[in-house]
């Protein structure tokens, strides 16, 4: 029912104008039909997001780091409600930002300008509340169990993982899997998989710690060389649940089962793990430079007008009048994300009663 996609971004403020203000090439229509925030004004989020950065001396390298992590969550179709689309985008947005530990601002922005439906989430890198930067280990295995659950809550079929792999199914085995019946390659994908997980746990990206824990699991794996003595491909056998020995070359179990696929997985896990370290490397609980005759606030319920006093004494600190500004308040915010959900939500729509929850909405807009 739902794909994902992640990414990042080094211009907060563009994927935000891009997913509230863009608008379709051949109508010049806005695409955003709906959109809600998570600690933030949806309509304002890129100013919000930049005071944050600011309040935390995390805008020095404007352009060069990243400044928002982004959740693309597709829906087939257009046979579904679009404000509930954008609920089920701000529900996975929500979720994520509990396994990030919370803190973190979101704005969801649906789109309708397509033949599917489909949300563009984007994350502050920096939290609200400590100034710590986003990092998500494994962000996009965890987007996608988060996506699931949602799609199945709201009563949706869920896509099929080995089919999201881009695994090779025959239509006798198709027919085995309609009847709920063992499928022997299932089976072994299913046991590569571990293998690949138990290899990333590892956090040793290697060949030979993968192929070390397959054979762990019971799998033999027999690779072909080139002239050059390179790997080209793999084949597996194993013992099946029946007692059957069973032999298959890659190209029978999909792209991701082969020799390039395994090579790449663990290569890009590998990256994945590096930027993690390189953002822990780089996480300063308490900077030192923060302004400090201002009290720094323990909840986040605070931290909004914190973040503008601190930008107003940098500003009288060194003269930058035509930058001034009124600091906005979260009471200001509250009140004016209501006031819009009053004048923008339809009364008969069933989002509404979730729109009394307890953090900041942003207002279900339209």
């Amino acid at each position: 029912m739902a794909q994902t996609k992640v990414a990042s971004s080094k211009s907060a403020t563009a994927s935000i104008k891009y997913g509230r203000d863009g608008k379709d090439k051949d109508t010049q229509e806005k695409k955003c039909i709906a959109m809600s925030g998570i600690n933030c004004d949806p309509s304002n989020a890129e100013y919000e997001f930049g005071v944050v950065r600011k309040a935390f001396n995390k805008a020095k390298n404007e352009g060069k780091d990243i400044q928002a992590h982004l959740v693309e969550q597709s829906f087939k179709g257009r046979d579904i409600d679009p404000f509930e689309v954008n609920q089920m985008g701000y529900e996975l947005a929500e979720r994520l930002n509990e396994e990030l530990g919370g803190g973190f601002q979101a704005v969801v922005y649906t789109h309708g300008n397509t033949n599917n439906y489909h949300n563009h989430i984007v994350f502050n890198a920096v939290n609200l509340e400590d100034g710590h930067k986003y990092h998500c280990y494994q962000e996009k295995k965890i987007v996608e169990r988060i996506n699931d659950a949602i799609v199945r809550e709201h009563g949706y079929p869920v896509i099929e993982k080995n089919k999201e792999r881009g695994t090779s199914v025959t239509i006798k085995e198709q027919k085995l899997k309609d009847k709920g019946e063992y499928v022997w390659k299932d089976d072994l994908r299913d046991t590569i998989d571990k293998a690949f997980e138990k290899t990333k746990d590892s956090l040793h990206f290697d060949l030979e710690r993968f192929k070390a824990h397959l054979t762990d699991l019971g799998v033999n794996i027999r690779e072909r060389f080139n002239q050059k003595q390179k790997i080209t491909r793999f084949s597996y056998d194993f013992i099946d649940q029946d007692g059957k020995q069973r032999v298959t070359r890659e190209k029978n179990l999909g792209v991701d089962y082969g020799a390039e696929g395994i090579k790449y997985g663990l290569e890009q896990e590998r990256k994945s793990y590096e930027q993690f370290k390189q953002q822990q490397s780089g996480f300063t609980p308490s900077p030192a430079s923060r302004t400090s005759d201002i009290e720094i606030p323990e909840g986040r319920d605070s931290i909004q007008q914190y973040a503008g006093q601190v930008l107003d004494a940098r500003i009288r600190d060194t003269g930058n009048e035509r930058t001034q500004r009124e600091p906005r308040t979260r009471d200001e915010h509250s009140h004016q994300r209501k006031q819009s959900t009053q004048d923008r939500t339809p009364k008969d729509h069933s989002v509404k009663s979730k729109q009394n929850r307890q953090h900041d909405r942003g207002g279900l807009e339209r």
